[in-house]
């Protein structure tokens, strides 16, 4: 994208940053400091910043870390400060530095140009910039903390869940406006921020007031163009709007993008096209972003990390202790001959245990399951097709990364041959075994429909399965919308978490192997996975067409109206499960 620069006007001497008479200069080794005079002593000692000091101290705690930059956040009696230190790890980002100013120097200066237009932001009080031979390498920017704030994300997910129902409401109706204030101030002054998600974003709450304060952080990212064009501005919002897709209704975001145009010095000439063109823009974000998230279970990573062992080899969460793995390399059967080990399912194609293993440190309860090798040529079938481990493995992550609740993956081991006993596939994985966490007080929804609901009143039975219709409805939906597949999705591959009677019923996944990521999802891989989920409910007691109707109403996005072909999903599900049911008959197998 090219960007047009607006110059900045230059602030009078006064109001300069990082100048004097009000900022004072300090030379610590090669790091030359600008620092505020108030706050010379409290951040300077002879040697330059107190880090140490504050860490031997325990005032001192890491926020953040990553290759190009650590954040601190330090208890100090004048009051919590944060220090960013910006490294330099490789040539590009020395190469970056030589040419351009420092990152804490620009974040600084932003800080400025926000507060010109009203929106509240960090105040710098000292930079740091380490110079070699008069080039540029690592700086600091240390900045006040925002007192009594959160991040957005996390106020969303964590603070704002535990008001009562109708305070949400309130709180989430005036946090859209605000955000679309917000948004319509930069983009009007030509300010658009290339990171602009919740994360960068701090949120304050009054005790007596249900009006948000908002505040801008990580304003490295935060660029000055003008004119600012609605298309530049379109992939600006769907940027925000990608979070708050998956967890905010329409009409919250509706208001936001109101309010948004409202405030906005100008209007886009077809504002209808406009919503359509962000909610494109964020699914297309979405997916890019997704994807990338996907192959994280792929090597490793800061979540993931790869292990060998001397016939076998694996990839595993870093939550999973290291000793374990190697352990598990050694022998990947092990735990099934394990004190404490509860066997769950064994078959000719599986088996599956239930054991403890070392998560986090602490002794958790884990579902190992070992895929068997079926027949001599399941290892050469690798060469065009994952193996069933690696394919659940995958799916898991590609759920995850798509919010779809499933058990968390936590390693995929696969086990070889030596040489000597299998020359022609040595190489390939004839055993595969896949580590998810359990899911405690959980049960199937197979289990729970077939043991439990028939056990209740019919009156209570009745409006258990209109919630369970609905939640499944809502799950699928989910799904599909976020082009996953499950071509084995039945009742037993659903697990109910938490209490059955609980306000909001929680479902997760299970058994991934037929889940298939396919962007865009084809109409016929949506009917399969709505037939099979019918087949393993057809049996339930006081279950009746209705109940599907109400099911296929909740599914399809505009419901039962002439905005969809529902009739013809409602005869294509019918002539799948019809085939579904002729298919088994031929083959002597059960439905399930």
């Amino acid at each position: 994208m090219s960007w047009l620069f607006r110059k900045i006007p230059k602030t009078p001497p006064s109001e300069r940053l990082f100048e004097p008479p009000e900022w004072d200069w300090a030379q610590a080794d090669d790091v030359g400091w600008w620092v505020r005079a108030d706050w010379k002593q409290a951040l300077l000692g002879p040697r330059g910043l107190r880090l140490e000091e504050w860490r031997r101290n325990g005032q001192l705690t890491v926020v953040k870390t990553g290759p190009h930059r650590v954040v601190y956040r330090a208890e100090l009696p004048e009051g919590a400060v944060y220090v960013k230190h910006f490294l330099v790890p490789g040539l590009r980002a020395k190469l970056r530095q030589w040419v351009r100013r420092g990152k804490g120097r620009n974040e600084g200066r932003r800080t400025r140009y926000l507060a010109a237009i009203g929106v509240t932001t960090i105040t710098p009080i000292a930079l740091g910039e380490q110079r070699k031979r008069f080039v540029l390498f690592e700086n600091y920017l240390i900045t006040h903390a925002i007192p009594e704030t959160l991040p957005l994300d996390e106020f969303v997910e964590r603070r704002l869940p535990l008001e009562p129902v109708h305070r949400q409401a309130r709180i989430r109706q005036n946090l859209a406006a605000a955000l679309g204030t917000l948004t319509a101030r930069l983009h009007d002054a030509g300010f658009v921020h290339q990171d602009f998600h919740p994360g960068n974003i701090l949120v304050r709450m009054e005790d007596d007031d249900d009006q948000p304060r908002l505040a801008m952080i990580d304003l490295d990212a935060l660029r000055v163009c003008y004119p600012l064009s609605w298309p530049e501005a379109q992939v600006n919002l769907a940027l925000l709007n990608h979070y708050f897709w998956l967890r905010c209704g329409r009409s919250d975001r509706y208001r936001f993008f109101k309010t948004y145009l409202r405030d906005r010095e100008i209007s886009p000439p077809d504002v209808g096209a406009f919503a359509r063109s962000i909610e494109n823009a964020t699914r297309a974000w979405a997916e890019r972003l997704w994807r990338r998230w996907g192959k994280r279970c792929q090597g490793s990573n800061k979540y993931f990390a790869s292990y060998r062992g001397h016939h076998s080899w694996s990839i595993a969460s870093r939550d999973l202790d290291p000793d374990i793995v190697k352990a598990l390399l050694e022998d990947p059967d092990a735990p099934f001959s394990d004190r404490g080990t509860v066997i769950i399912k064994q078959s000719r194609t599986t088996t599956v245990a239930e054991t403890t293993l070392m998560v986090q440190g602490r002794p958790t309860r884990v579902i190992y399951k070992r895929f068997n090798k079926r027949a001599w040529i399941d290892p050469y079938l690798t060469w065009f097709r994952p193996s069933r481990a690696w394919q659940s493995w995958q799916a898991g992550q590609h759920l995850a990364s798509r919010a779809i609740p499933t058990p968390r993956n936590l390693a995929f081991i696969a086990r070889l041959r030596p040489f000597l006993r299998d020359p022609g596939s040595w190489y390939l994985p004839h055993e595969t075994y896949l580590v998810t966490i359990k899911e405690e007080g959980s049960i199937t929804l197979g289990d729970y429909v077939h043991k439990v609901l028939p056990t209740l009143e019919t009156a209570a039975r009745r409006i258990q399965i209109r919630r369970l219709t609905l939640a499944l409805a809502s799950l699928l939906r989910k799904m599909h919308e976020r082009s996953l597949s499950d071509r084995d999705l039945k009742a037993s591959n659903l697990l109910i978490l938490g209490d059955p009677s609980a306000p909001e019923i929680e479902l997760s996944v299970i058994d991934l192997v037929g889940v298939r990521l396919l962007h865009p999802l084809p109409k016929h891989r949506q009917i399969q996975n709505l037939a099979r989920l019918y087949l393993s409910l057809a049996d339930v007691k006081d279950r009746t067409r209705t109940d599907a109707l109400r099911f296929l109403r909740a599914y399809l996005p505009w419901g039962l109206t002439p905005h969809n072909d529902w009739k013809g999903f409602w005869r294509a599900i019918a002539i799948a499960s019809q085939t579904k049911i002729e298919r088994n008959k031929r083959r002597g197998r059960a439905l399930s």
